[in-house]
């Protein structure tokens, strides 16, 4: 082997040597996330309204971005959930060690916040939109891509088709609308067979079989009015979280009532317009008509993936997770399994430690909550991964 190849190999071994060192063991990505619980919480980001930006999408519709921060620093892009919930730049950061370490750009999703709605929108061509937003305002090199739920949904396909934008990838609670994660989330012999009462309090408006269309239905006719929308939104919230010990029946049937057509232009309760955006998008998925399709294009294997799974998932199966995590071009990525459901488990209320006779003061309420924290994992496990993509040696 002549001189010349054997520093070309020396080089390539130096190379490889110094990439596996900046990928994250899963320890290593928990040492930051318990450093960040016992920091502390911080506390919101105040949002200056001038850090918001409306302009023309794809369709020519009014679409609101936001892009908070020091413009020097590393960019996330972050992707709401739902579909049907709004940028929330001020808490949307809290996962964040140091929020202003980070420049925060997010796009209001059609008929969120002050994004126009587009009956039929494609998710897609809401890609195309953040791309216009990171082009007005001024980036030109690839950003951090984050997104939890219907967030992680978009941010893959955000990947998907626009691979070179993409310095790294943080996502979690992973969902791909396909009719067998819809059926699994909503008919009533999913996980919902386990809340009593839960499946029987929408009997009025669906069978329980193939219920995404039929519940979209009732809530775009409005014949559950603003009981179903909670309900619905209530179901969601038991389904993510831990919950009561379901010792009784936690739901009562909401009654139907005189249809009362939504329209979401002119819709301005924000839970109603939550419950049709997301209903519709799982009606879609029920019938086929729109899923992110598990492949990734091979630009993506020099792009590191973090993937974070709560193991009791009842909203998205864990077993989609674990495909996107096997589809991933490359050997840059990292599954991280998490004790808990949708989201973070919380641990035993203050009633409960009341019951039985332990009284707490604030200073130990706070340490409590540290406590479960660091058991169950909490969302600073979020930002613990982003700042592992973009400070690798550097300490938590």
């Amino acid at each position: 082997m002549s001189n010349s190849s054997c520093l070309r190999l020396m080089m390539i071994v130096c190379w490889l040597g110094s990439f596996l060192q900046a990928q994250p063991t899963l320890q290593q990505l928990w040492v930051r996330h318990d450093a960040h619980v016992m920091r502390g919480d911080p506390k919101p980001r105040v949002v200056d309204p001038a850090r918001s930006f409306t302009f023309k999408g794809k369709h020519g519709q009014t679409v609101r971005g936001w892009d908070v921060g020091d413009p020097q620093a590393p960019i996330v892009l972050w992707w709401q959930g739902g579909p049907g919930l709004p940028a929330d730049p001020e808490n949307d950061p809290i996962n964040l060690a140091d929020p202003k370490a980070y420049r925060h750009i997010e796009i209001d999703q059609p008929g969120t916040g002050q994004s126009d709605w587009i009956p039929g929108w494609k998710p897609e061509d809401t890609t195309e939109d953040a791309i216009t937003f990171l082009r007005l305002r001024g980036v030109t090199s690839p950003v951090i891509v984050c997104g939890w739920s219907w967030g992680s949904t978009m941010a893959l396909l955000f990947a998907q088709r626009h691979p070179a934008w993409v310095r790294g990838m943080v996502i979690g609670g992973i969902w791909a609308n396909s009719s067998a994660e819809v059926r699994r989330y909503l008919d009533a012999k999913g996980p919902r067979s386990w809340v009593p009462g839960l499946s029987e309090a929408f009997s009025a408006f669906s069978t329980g079989v193939n219920s995404a269309c039929d519940m979209h239905k009732a809530i775009r006719d409005g014949l559950g009015g603003s009981a179903l929308a909670n309900a619905y939104a209530r179901a969601e919230g038991i389904q993510c979280s831990q919950g009561r010990i379901p010792r009784e029946t936690l739901f009562e049937p909401v009654p139907m009532t005189p249809p009362k057509p939504v329209d979401l232009v002119v819709e301005r309760d924000e839970l109603i317009r939550f419950v049709y955006i997301e209903s519709e998008m799982m009606c879609r998925g029920q019938r086929g008509e729109w899923k992110l399709r598990i492949r990734f294009p091979s630009e993506l294997a020099s792009v590191p993936l973090i993937v974070i799974q709560g193991r009791y998932d009842q909203v998205c199966d864990p077993e989609v997770a674990r495909r996107v995590y096997r589809a991933w071009p490359g050997t840059k990525k990292l599954f991280v399994p998490m004790n808990g459901g949708h989201v973070a488990f919380s641990g035993p209320s203050k009633d409960e430690y009341l019951r039985v006779g332990l009284k707490l003061t604030p200073d130990q309420e706070a340490q409590l909550a540290r406590a479960n924290r660091l058991h169950f994992g909490s969302p600073y496990i979020v930002g613990a991964a982003i700042d592992s993509l973009v400070h690798p040696d550097g300490k938590p």
